[in-house]
């Protein structure tokens, strides 16, 4: 039997965004495809059953909601991206029962939208050591983020950045982390409450390392009841950054049962 390689599918009204994307994806021996129009889109995932589908919600007047449920007729399984737009807070109880669903705001760069192409991508096939390890870091201080970022892409590990809470969750799914780096000081949902949910969705799936400026016995032990694997105080040299992944990514992946998929039902108001 001929193996079906990976594939993935654009939906958008202006191909012309994606196309350096999706042009280094073919370089990968990805196969893609791409459509301008709600119709095209149905009708290529129908023929080609993708493994992720791109989907930028400008491409749809009916709302993303319904679209996608559409899209879940003919592949039910397909790891979807949808790309929301800037000042979005996107509300994961709106699109799981149509999971996996990972809700992004734009802007988003070609290279980070590359990485989480990737890791779904990643997540379809069976774990292994082909599979690069995939790292969420969430941050609300745009500085910080990036420069952690940076320190943990040198030894080639996948790195994803989040600036809320709220957008980690949704990318959880489709990333499939093999660790999260979390600030614990965020305005709204804090790092210690995004631990704890991650703790109540996932178990103890992938560990979670927590990072703050706060250094009192009874703030760290705040963050290890949270569900956190370490604690890291601010200011974080790269070293003790890089030691840590290094430590706990072998750990993650030798006891990882599957993929990663929420356990709990979905709140009901």
């Amino acid at each position: 039997m001929v193996e079906k390689s990976l594939t993935v599918l654009f939906g958008d009204a202006d191909l012309e965004r994606s196309k350096y994307l999706r042009t280094r994806l073919q370089e990968q021996g990805i196969g893609v495809d791409a459509a301008q129009s709600s119709h095209d889109l149905l009708k290529l995932a129908e023929k080609e059953d993708p493994d992720v589908v791109v989907l930028d919600d400008r491409l749809e007047l009916i709302g993303s909601q319904v679209f996608i449920s559409l899209l879940r007729r003919h592949c039910p399984t397909t790891r979807i991206i949808l790309l929301m737009p800037e000042g979005t807070h996107p509300d994961r109880e709106t699109f799981r029962h149509l999971d996996p669903v990972c809700c992004l705001v734009r802007p988003i760069s070609d290279g980070d939208l590359r990485v989480v192409i990737t890791a779904a991508l990643n997540g379809v096939v069976p774990p292994g050591e082909g599979r690069p390890p995939v790292i969420l870091c969430v941050d609300d201080d745009p500085l910080f983020l990036r420069s952690l970022v940076r320190i943990l892409r040198r030894p080639g590990y996948a790195v994803i950045s989040c600036s809320n809470p709220e957008e980690a969750l949704e990318a959880i799914p489709i990333l499939q982390p093999d660790l999260a780096f979390i600030d614990v000081l965020m305005p709204g949902m804090n790092g210690l409450d995004l631990a704890s949910e991650i703790r109540d969705d996932y178990g103890d799936e992938f560990p979670l390392v927590l990072l703050s400026a706060r250094t009192s016995d009874r703030e760290i032990s705040d963050g290890y009841r949270s569900g956190a694997a370490t604690y890291i105080t601010k200011p974080c040299e790269p070293e003790s950054i890089l030691r840590v992944a290094e430590e706990l990514i072998p750990r993650a992946r030798k006891g990882r049962k599957g993929s990663l998929r929420p356990t709990r039902e979905p709140r009901r108001e």
